[in-house]
């Protein structure tokens, strides 16, 4: 298989899951080039959230190295697996978590409150993507449930799974 195919997940990805990787993007690209004028600048900030961004970065890196081949844009599985080692032992979605803190970080850097506000609506987005993508991890893989009812969504203590596993009947 090759390696688009892994990441497209053998073309199997829905244009929905397309649409939120879309969506994803446009908020990014949003947040680092909306105009600074467009609100308040706190130099005294900018040190912050360039340790913000920093971080954020180094998440997404961590959170991608320990995924390995699993690792996919759209919310479906491409069958390579999952991970619950490294980061993943503490969050499901730490590749989430990472992006957050690094647009958080970006939009502290750039001083306009609507680069706040986007960073801020990435939060219920990639809440609202996880349910779709929880629901495919829960029928790819016997043991996700188990997995997700001890580990945290976004933060290690926070999010745990109490549903019972979704079936295909």
């Amino acid at each position: 298989m090759s390696w688009w195919s892994r990441v497209t997940g053998g073309g199997r990805a829905s244009l929905a899951s397309w649409g939120l990787v879309a969506i994803q993007g446009v908020l990014f690209v949003a947040i680092a080039v909306v105009p600074s004028s467009w609100g308040p600048s706190v130099p005294t900030l900018r040190l912050l959230g360039l340790v913000m961004f920093a971080a954020g970065g180094a998440g997404s890196l961590a959170a991608a190295w320990y995924l390995g081949r699993a690792l996919t844009p759209v919310p479906e599985p491409n069958g390579a697996g999952i991970s619950a080692r490294g980061i993943y032992a503490w969050v499901r979605h730490p590749m989430y978590t990472s992006v957050v803190i690094a647009a958080l970080g970006l939009a502290v850097v750039r001083g306009a409150v609507v680069a706040w506000i986007l960073a801020v609506a990435l939060g219920p987005f990639f809440e609202l993507k996880t349910r779709r993508e929880e629901r495919f991890l829960m029928i790819a893989y016997s043991g996700y449930g188990a997995y997700a009812s001890r580990t945290g969504k976004f933060i290690p203590w926070l999010g745990k799974r109490h549903e019972p596993p979704v079936t295909l009947e």
